[in-house]
């Protein structure tokens, strides 16, 4: 059985709002603590059960894993249509006589 378990996470690769919505995700089966030293962030995960199994806790760490990276890809998709939903939002919610279709 497992009391805790850590996970080293590479701030360079994992901004701190990424790692931020995956600590949350997990913080309803998990009380987390976050320790920052340089470039490296340690999560360590102490169960809201009193134990987990070993099984358990590798699932933990690959849903953890990828949990990561969903939520940087999602990141890097808002990053680079960002200027598209700007455009589009005013384009919504101006007066349509405003814009003049170009064809």
């Amino acid at each position: 059985m497992v009391q805790s378990f850590s996970i080293e996470v590479n701030r360079n690769v994992y901004d701190d709002v990424v790692i931020s919505q995956v600590v949350y995700w997990h913080s309803d089966d998990f009380v987390i603590t976050r320790n920052v030293n340089d470039n490296t962030e340690t999560i360590t995960l102490h169960p809201r059960d009193i134990h987990i199994t070993n099984e358990e806790k590798e699932r933990v760490l690959q849903q953890f894993q990828q949990d990561l990276n969903d939520f940087k890809l999602r990141q890097i998709v808002a990053q680079e249509t960002k200027d598209i939903r700007t455009i589009l939002y005013i384009k919504a919610f101006a007066n349509n006589d405003d814009f003049v279709d170009y064809e």
